[in-house]
């Protein structure tokens, strides 16, 4: 084999042998998650339940409890300061958002920052959900604040309103009777009065017609 043949058959299998790094390295992004649903910031408020700021306080995470062979995965809940509210209706500033666990598999946010705000683009939980009354799988469009985030928001859906505590009904004082109750006498004596007057009517009329007799 002469020297030219020998280098070009060596530069083909280094080749193929780069081309081999190049496949499996690869292969974890092919399997990185991918939303079902566009993930722009327009789209995923078109299609959220609620949107809102605020600050994430304590993170919860449960351990899945599923039978042996049945995939489960930990439930993280997130309790939320909400401080703003865009869209939805909130009960107050105290919320829940429930979130996934980040995998390669999944688009789950995982644990969000304590102490961090983020703006939530949430959807609502299913009914009878009682973990939590707001998910993000991952998708919906949750993430971290930023002056340029809530601008786009707020170009969407205008400025929002506060996230206040609903007001608590006031107590009506009703004024209590504290006088001395009525006597029998007392009670009774008008009803007398109408009695007597009627019998007193009653033996006039007899004597005006004993006298015409």
């Amino acid at each position: 084999m002469d020297p030219v043949s020998a280098v070009v058959r060596r530069l083909l299998v280094a080749a193929f042998v780069a081309a081999s790094f190049v496949t499996i390295g690869a292969t974890p992004a092919q399997a990185a998650c991918t939303c079902s649903t566009p993930t722009t910031i327009m789209e995923s408020i078109k299609a959220s339940d609620a949107v809102f700021t605020g600050t994430v306080g304590e993170v919860t995470v449960t351990e899945p409890t599923g039978q042996a062979g049945q995939a489960a995965e930990a439930v993280i809940t997130n309790a939320v300061t909400a401080d703003r509210f865009y869209k939805g209706t909130l009960d107050g500033p105290d919320q829940v958002v429930r979130t996934t666990p980040r995998t390669q598999a999944t688009c789950g946010l995982g644990q969000l920052k304590t102490g961090s705000r983020y703006v939530f683009i949430v959807q609502a939980a299913a009914p009878g959900d009682t973990v939590a009354p707001w998910v993000d799988d991952g998708c919906s469009g949750t993430r971290l604040e930023t002056a340029a985030l809530v601008t786009q928001v707020e170009g969407v859906l205008g400025n929002g309103d506060p996230a206040v505590a609903p007001e608590q009904p006031s107590a009506v004082l009703t004024d209590v009777d504290t006088s001395e109750p009525t006597t029998l006498g007392r009670a009774a004596a008008p009803g007398l009065a109408l009695v007597l007057i009627g019998l007193l009517g009653l033996v006039l009329v007899r004597r005006l017609n004993s006298r015409r007799n």
